[in-house]
């Protein structure tokens, strides 16, 4: 349990403070993405996606954003660990929280990328959109820092890591919020 938290910690604090770069790219000087139209929302008898396919790319869709936001306050030193709400809910939201608001306690911060990659579906409820996936995610070019910018991180910790991520559908948002993300126990498919 307790290499659980520890990994947790620093796989949060890693993947706040490696997405801000990418989100404060994509807020610079490049033009907007043209605005889709609106669908719309899933209603009681119709499904929420069409097929695993589509409850995939919505799960790949809402990661990424996942990811952005916590390195984006990870960046900011655990500032304002609210707006992560925005990505994310229940066990996950709350983790995210105690998580950002460690980094701002200890005054340290994220720096850096990471990635994430061999998504792959565990399963999906069509109907409701609760969909699970399996997730590599690479904290290789991550780390958190100091205020002198020493790493606060061991040196060999691991880069890899595989995750049961779990998504459901926010029906008011019209897309899928991250709900809970644990280290998968079995063997590691990274």
């Amino acid at each position: 349990m307790r290499i659980r938290a520890r990994y947790r910690l620093a796989a949060t604090a890693l993947c706040a403070a490696l997405c801000t770069a990418d989100l404060l790219a994509l807020s610079g000087c490049a033009p907007s993405p043209p605005i889709a139209p609106e669908s719309a929302s899933p209603t009681a008898d119709a499904p929420a996606f069409a097929s695993d396919a589509e409850a995939l790319e919505a799960a790949r869709t809402a990661y990424a954003a996942f990811a952005a936001m916590s390195t984006s306050v990870g960046h900011d030193g655990g500032k304002s660990p609210e707006r992560m709400a925005d990505v994310a809910a229940g066990d996950a939201l709350t983790y995210e929280l105690h998580s950002l608001q460690d980094l701002a306690n200890r005054a340290v911060k994220g720096t850096g990328e990471f990635s994430f990659d061999s998504m792959t579906l565990q399963s999906a409820d069509l109907k409701s959109g609760t969909v699970v996936t399996y997730i590599c995610l690479d904290v290789s070019r991550a780390d958190v820092v100091d205020a002198s910018g020493s790493s606060t991180l061991p040196p060999d910790r691991p880069t890899r890591y595989p995750l049961e991520v779990t998504f459901s559908l926010d029906a008011s948002k019209d897309r899928l919020l991250v709900t809970k993300s644990d280290s998968w126990p079995g063997t590691n498919f990274c």
